[in-house]
């Protein structure tokens, strides 16, 4: 008899196809939300009754990337699936462990130290987030661990174009795929098969088209090419209009050499565009030097908002005060806030959070920027497809204001950006 957690699912061709397989590897490509987690848990208490020939102690693993984050996604839920009357004992708190009645054991490991998985022979395992599993994991640690009892294997993810682990989880699926690997199978599927309308519709207006279709359609995206893809130079370059009485927002990335600082302002109206219409781009300088320079271009404007680069609370640019101290102690801007985060958000979301604004994956921009700001268009039209030592800053610096200001976060009606607003300094 098992527990009212087994509640009946969506139905859906391609999930029922792999819940029936008998593949010994089933490698999963399918979009975020969509159901794979909740089928890894159920197959892999469903095991727990089923018989090996030539095993008494069936032993059974879920791994994924980190111990942290296997035990939150799978152990309350997998818990509630397995039946009381399965139980030989409470399952172990400490260890992650569930065992049975039948002599079979559960165990949840995390891969971040992949020797964690070996010295056991598993009858069968089910890999998350597999994109994300550190290359070689599979080869040296988690198939020879498998080979004793012929064991079998779930290996599911998101397809990423930037996970450490995506080129070995690409190529696994795809040599199943093709038929090139004959104890494996592939299976594939979107989230829109599976999840609602609005929410679909939500992730749309979320994310950047590349970010879209990598998390929520499934597919597999080539890594080449510039790095803010959502950028196109005759939809998102714009004349752009300073007003002196709207809130300026500074946006600093305190490299000296160069210095590159961000202006911009939110577009009348209340549509939630923020339009850059001015840079500060300074060689070999120092940020009391770069706010002379910004004093001096608008020296009537009242209201300003800092904000950029976290880890220059701590670096500094002068050999007494750091930079944001600097910007908090100058009389020159009596109304100003200076607004830092605890620590910088990841590249990738940042690049993520200012692609979703470039363009996200419904068609729609609210980032533009005036043809003046040379250096920023052109880091955004080049940058991943050259190296130069001036580019990568300017997008920095404007990469921690969409942070800042329209983090990946949807809210109110679905998908519209809200402002969400960081720690904040106040400054007299």
């Amino acid at each position: 008899m098992l527990t009212n957690r087994w509640t009946p699912l969506r139905p859906h061709p391609e999930q029922q196809r792999l819940w029936r397989s008998k593949a010994r590897f089933r490698i999963v490509a399918a979009g975020r939300s969509s159901g794979k987690t909740e089928l890894a848990r159920r197959r892999m208490v469903r095991a727990l009754a089923e018989y090996v020939p030539g095993c008494s102690r069936p032993m059974y693993f879920i791994a994924g990337p980190t111990y942290s984050q296997i035990a939150r996604v799978y152990w309350d839920d997998v818990k509630s699936l397995v039946p009381p009357q399965w139980l030989v004992g409470a399952p172990s708190e400490s260890d992650l462990v569930i065992k049975t009645i039948f002599g079979s054991e559960l165990h949840l490991v995390g891969l971040d130290k992949p020797m964690r998985i070996e010295g056991t022979q598993w009858c069968g395992g089910a890999v998350d987030e597999s994109s994300d599993i550190k290359p070689g994991a599979w080869s040296r640690s988690i198939r020879p661990a498998l080979s004793q009892y012929n064991g079998w294997c779930l290996r599911q993810g998101v397809p990423k174009r930037f996970g450490v682990g995506a080129a070995e989880h690409r190529e696994a699926f795809e040599a199943a795929k093709r038929g090139e690997a004959p104890d494996s199978d592939a299976f594939w599927w979107k989230s829109a098969d599976i999840l609602s309308a609005e929410e679909i519709v939500a992730a749309q207006a979320e994310l950047g088209l590349d970010d879209y279709k990598e998390q929520y359609e499934a597919q597999w995206l080539d890594t080449v090419g510039a790095i803010f893809s959502s950028f196109n130079l005759n939809e998102n370059a714009r004349p752009c209009k300073y007003d002196s009485n709207r809130v300026m927002y500074v946006s600093c990335d305190f490299n000296i050499d160069p210095m590159a600082w961000i202006l911009a302002q939110f577009s009348p109206g209340g549509d939630g565009c923020l339009e850059v219409f001015d840079e500060l781009f300074l060689h070999n300088t120092n940020t009391q030097t770069a706010l002379g320079v910004l004093k001096g271009r608008y020296p009537h404007h009242k209201h300003f908002v800092f904000t950029g680069d976290a880890t220059s609370r701590a670096r500094r640019t002068s050999a007494t005060v750091s930079d944001y101290l600097l910007i908090s102690g100058d009389p020159r801007f009596p109304h100003k806030r200076v607004c830092i985060g605890d620590s910088n958000p990841a590249v990738a979301d940042r690049v993520a959070a200012t692609n979703a604004l470039l363009q996200n994956a419904a068609g729609e921009r609210r980032l533009f920027i005036d043809p003046s700001c040379k250096h920023l268009i052109e880091d955004l039209r080049l940058r991943g497809e050259i190296n130069s030592s001036d580019l990568t800053h300017a997008t920095d610096a404007l990469g921690y204001l969409v942070w800042h200001l329209c983090p990946l976060r949807a809210g109110g009606k679905a998908g519209k950006v809200i402002f969400v607003p960081r720690r904040e300094v106040l400054c007299a």
